[in-house]
């Protein structure tokens, strides 16, 4: 047969293969270029695109009125089974399709069917037409059996191999496979005019498709219009006017439908129908063969996936426990470990490698701790109960440590029992629980501040009032007295009403400490907390060291004041016990104010002992203190460390030994004190 392709592709993948099978083909561009070929020479077969058609089609119709001495065949070529795609083409009418891209064997069948039709046309009375057909289906049959052999068990690939088979052998313009699904038949293969309705589903009942499923019998209709069995609804949407179906088999029940469908009445014979059911047996075989490979590779899969499943769970479960907080372990009765995960081995020092066989209790701590947890297991082992105890183990280092325990009776399969055990470090529960103690001691006593210098300022009030009172009548009995008889008594009047605006000040300095607004930040003078704290530790300060201040203009930071007095306090109280009492006269303490950029510094030197860079390292760590047991809990320079950052600065530390240390703050300015004057130096000396 001779071909003539129409395409801007010189090397068209179909025009390619049809040459590779000794076809006759010439590519051609445009339809202006194919008419002349269609004029002077005969062309059996045209191959067209379907995007060609798109816009236009009329210009195939005159490309066939052209042709001698008679109408070629069409095939259309798509590069999509859309049914948006494949509709110009199925409007324009063409005998076959394809959709790229394509193999040897889909362009073979196309091939073969289109020779078979051209060969009906020509020679439909030819007896010696219909022997040489006849040969030609045999040879086809006994192909297809050896491509279905070759394919294996591709469920999908036989199918689609046997419907193009089909197709070929019985002239049809589609073909599927329709299995049961539910209730309905689904198109699960298709091909030609079929195509565009891969996926289609048929109802069972009242469908010719469905009768020949529940029947399990061969069904024929040489017009759908007129057949009642028909869905004729469901033919025309597929396009169907003659039909045939074969059901398949599997395990003795039918499981789906080998359809064939053409667009004309009176399409298909006996012949045919003998072929589809060849055709529908060897699909039934494949259908079988499949199921029982899947079941077989589905059972080694199960197997596998098992498998895979206990051993992904074991990695599951140590890569778990290894990264779990909590050390684990299991002992058998005798208290010996048979299995420890990686926390349980860091704590105690043991390696990947070291031996668990003959490790106990007395390998791990001291006699003591043995004991307890001996009783703690044996008491488990005994009443068979899980239970939850706390209890110290030293580490290996012999630090105290407190563990919280939840043990338990684990059973292997032969019936043995082991004891589980996961235990949590709880010591840094118990030092934040003491933590939260002192807060709380420190709370009440700021709250007792409060309300005793609430309480303080009302008699205080009266004694400012009559102080005074007296001085003014003292004042006006000393002009009725000799000079200087009152004078004694003025300076102890005025002695006492310095002394009472001295507690007064007092009171003020406790109120700014014990206010409760922690979380309010706000514009917030640096030079007046420091002095208040400096009045609050005038105490501890004046038998030590002299205050010297050391201020510059600086502008307000964003913070709170109770909670920077409170900071510089503590710093200054340090500082103080730093220097042994008696000679303040040759130690100092001194305290800076100055500006750095957008931030203010707070400086507090001391010339006391000093620190070693070991306790430096940790002096702003939760309850860490170098003084003596009862005399400090270790926690105010760690609380100072979280005022301090909680406002977005900086607290460090720079000492030496035997000459003091400094504590060095550092603040954010406030927002509305950023542009501020150059500021100024002023020094103070306070013994």
């Amino acid at each position: 047969m001779k071909y003539l392709c129409i395409s801007a592709d010189p090397r068209h993948p179909v025009a390619e293969e049809l040459q590779r099978q000794g076809q006759e083909v010439l590519v051609r561009a445009d339809a202006s270029e194919a008419g002349a070929e269609l004029v002077h020479g005969r062309v059996d077969v045209l191959i067209v695109e379907a995007e060609s058609l798109a816009e236009d089609a009329r210009w195939l119709d005159a490309l066939r009125a052209r042709a001698r001495p008679e109408e070629p065949l069409v095939l259309g070529v798509s590069r999509s089974a859309t049914e948006e795609v494949l509709a110009p083409l199925l409007a324009a009418g063409v005998d076959e399709l394809l959709v790229v891209p394509v193999s040897s064997v889909e362009v073979r069948a196309r091939r073969h069917l289109l020779e078979r039709r051209a060969a009906k046309r020509r020679h439909h009375q030819s007896t010696e037409a219909a022997a040489r057909g006849e040969m030609e289906r045999l040879a086809s049959i006994i192909q297809t059996q050896a491509d279905v052999a070759l394919a294996g068990l591709d469920l999908s690939g036989v199918m689609r191999l046997l419907c193009e088979r089909a197709r070929e052998l019985c002239g049809a313009d589609g073909a599927a496979v329709a299995l049961l699904e539910d209730g309905y038949a689904q198109y699960r293969v298709a091909t030609g005019s079929l195509l565009a309705h891969m996926g289609f589903r048929l109802p069972v009942e009242g469908s010719l498709t469905g009768t020949s499923l529940l029947r399990g019998e061969v069904m024929r209709t040489d017009d759908t219009e007129d057949d009642v069995r028909v869905n004729v609804r469901a033919t025309r949407q597929v396009g169907a006017r003659s039909m045939v179906c074969v059901p398949l088999w599997r395990e003795a029940r039918p499981v789906g439908a080998l359809n064939l469908i053409s667009r004309h009445p009176n399409a298909f014979d006996d012949r045919d129908v003998r072929t589809l059911e060849l055709m529908a047996g060897l699909l039934g075989a494949a259908m079988g063969n499949a199921a029982e490979a899947e079941a077989r590779h589905a059972l080694m899969e199960e197997r596998a996936a098992a498998l895979a499943a206990l051993q992904e769970s074991q990695a599951l479960f140590a890569a778990f426990m290894n990264h779990s907080p909590a050390v684990a372990y299991m002992k058998d009765e005798q208290g010996r470990r048979i299995w420890v995960n990686e926390p349980y081995r860091r704590f105690f020092g043991l390696s990947e490698t070291a031996s668990l066989d003959r490790l106990d209790d007395m390998n791990l701590m001291p006699p003591a701790s043995a004991e307890h947890v001996r009783r703690e297991d044996q008491a488990v082992l005994e009443s068979g109960q899980p239970s939850a105890t706390e209890g110290m183990v030293p580490s290996p280092d012999g630090s105290e440590r407190f563990w919280l325990t939840y043990r338990f009776i684990v059973k292997e399969h032969s019936g043995r029992r082991l004891l589980g055990g996961v235990a949590l470090d709880v010591t840094d529960r118990k030092a934040m629980q003491a933590q939260l103690v002192v807060s709380d001691r420190l709370a009440a006593v700021g709250t007792l501040a409060a309300g005793v210098a609430h309480e303080i300022n009302n008699p205080l009030a009266f004694v400012l009032s009559n102080l005074s009172f007296l001085s003014v009548e003292l004042q006006s009995v000393a002009r009725e007295l000799p000079l200087g008889r009152t004078s004694e008594m003025e300076e102890v009047l005025r002695e006492a009403v310095d002394g009472a605006h001295r507690v007064r000040q007092i009171v003020r300095d406790l109120r700014t400490f014990s206010r409760g607004d922690d979380e309010v930040a706000t514009a917030v003078n640096l030079q007046a907390v420091l002095e208040s704290a400096i009045t609050m530790a005038r105490g501890e300060l004046k038998m030590r060291a002299q205050i010297i201040r050391d201020y510059r203009d600086v502008p307000s930071v964003e913070g709170n004041e109770g909670r920077f007095g409170q900071v510089f306090l503590n710093l200054l109280i340090n500082a103080a016990q730093s220097i042994p009492e008696g000679k303040p006269e040759h130690n100092e303490v001194r305290v800076i104010l100055r500006p750095l950029g957008d931030r203010v510094i707070v400086e507090v030197h001391d010339t006391g002992v000093g620190m070693t860079p070991e306790v430096c390292a940790r002096i702003f760590d939760p309850f860490f203190t170098t003084k003596p047991v009862g005399e400090g809990t270790g926690l105010g320079l760690s609380i100072c460390h979280g005022i301090v950052t909680g406002f977005g600065g900086d607290i460090s530390v720079e000492s030496e030994v035997g000459r003091g240390s400094i504590f060095r703050v550092s603040l954010p300015v406030g927002q509305r004190a950023r542009e501020l004057g150059p500021p100024t130096s002023r020094l103070h000396l306070v013994g």
